[in-house]
């Protein structure tokens, strides 16, 4: 074969040179064809001796290798001119940062060697290893939902993300779906808590956290509920019975909520009642009935009794960095804790528990 000459040569490294640096580097994507047919474009992001992660534009694929027709890897500089294309048709580059910041924490919380799948809507995006119990508990619902509870707590400033509205990727919520004890197990000992007794947590900027084989709707929403309010307030410091109390008293239907609010009734009834100044954490025995029972009916007493406008008025006394104290003495003339316990109590004696729940216009 005959040699190029060192002309052609340096030419020929001249003119890559300077395709380089005019900008007109072409744009390749790594390649991973399944034997079905199918064919995923992206960067390839992880690769075992079993199976291949694909980054495309719109989350993580992962596929087993037996399954595989062909691989096809680029260089990482053609993987980097891939992640600012997908950057400039998302409409510029925060959004994208937002999400692969979102991707750096959920490999930092995966405690697992099994790679995360990804399924991804307009309000949310899970993190999971099992896409229909996602899909069965969220898919089409997680936005109405939020509006709703924004709308029931007051909370005027509440977005969800929209591509035309509110084109902020944080203010997507970010669900992280475990689905082996083992892994659930050091990711709630990481916040301190009991894996035997938790199901489900809210860690701040909208991540939700559940164990999948414990998995209830009802328990992933309540903990959306959770970070909606917490939002509201700032994150203020409250009793935990009024966490719950708010969270129960977004979530349950008229019903539930009948039920809970007859058990703590029947408990001030008979004097067997748990005071407001108490605060039980989440591992006391007592801690159900006193945070969720009590606190449900805490909640119902204020918006019944003195109207949900005086209830958004509290939570944005809160939200302007009033302590729940100094809040509940201003609103509702309560100066005391002992003085709001004593009226909450002979208020669950007196009232018909059918006409308490429904709140007052």
């Amino acid at each position: 074969m005959k040699k190029k000459s060192n002309f052609l040569r340096c030419t020929t490294a001249g003119l890559l040179f300077l395709m380089f640096l005019g900008g007109i580097q072409p744009v390749l994507a790594d390649e991973v064809a399944a034997s079905d047919g199918r064919r995923y474009e992206g960067i390839i992001v992880n690769q075992s001796p079993y199976d291949v992660t694909i980054r495309t534009k719109n989350g993580k694929i992962t596929l087993k290798r037996s399954d595989l027709k062909y691989i096809k890897k680029w260089s990482r500089q053609e993987n980097d001119a891939l992640k600012g294309k997908w950057e400039s048709s998302a409409g510029g580059t925060g959004d994208s940062r937002a999400r692969d910041e979102e991707l750096k924490y959920a490999d930092s919380v995966k405690y697992s060697d099994k790679p995360w799948q990804i399924y991804e809507e307009d309000a949310f995006i899970a993190f999971h290893h099992n896409e229909g119990i996602i899909r069965s508990r969220l898919k089409d619902k997680i936005g109405d939902y939020c509006k709703k509870v924004a709308d029931k707590l007051g909370y005027e400033e509440f977005k969800v993300y929209d591509k035309s509205a509110s084109p902020d990727w944080n203010l997507k919520f970010k669900f992280y779906s475990y689905g082996d004890f083992a892994s659930w197990k050091k990711a709630v000992e990481a916040i301190g808590y009991n894996p035997n007794t938790v199901m489900a947590f809210a860690s701040g900027n909208r991540r939700v956290s559940f164990y999948e084989l414990y998995n209830r709707a009802d328990v992933i929403y309540h903990e959306i509920t959770h970070n909606i309010y917490n939002e509201l307030i700032k994150n203020a410091n409250v009793p935990n019975w009024w966490a719950e109390g708010v969270a129960q008293y977004a979530l349950l239907t008229s019903g539930e909520a009948r039920e809970d609010i007859s058990k703590s009734r029947f408990r001030a009834l008979n004097n067997r009642y748990i005071s407001l100044s108490k605060s039980y954490s989440y591992a006391d025995k007592d801690s159900y009935e006193h945070n969720y029972e009590d606190g449900l009916s805490a909640v119902y007493f204020l918006v019944r009794e003195k109207g949900k406008d005086e209830f958004k008025e509290f939570n944005y006394n809160l939200r302007k960095g009033k302590s729940f104290e100094k809040s509940l003495s201003e609103v509702y003339g309560f100066d005391t804790m002992n003085a709001f316990d004593k009226a909450w109590v002979e208020y669950l004696k007196k009232i018909d528990v059918k006409e308490m729940v429904g709140e007052k216009k």
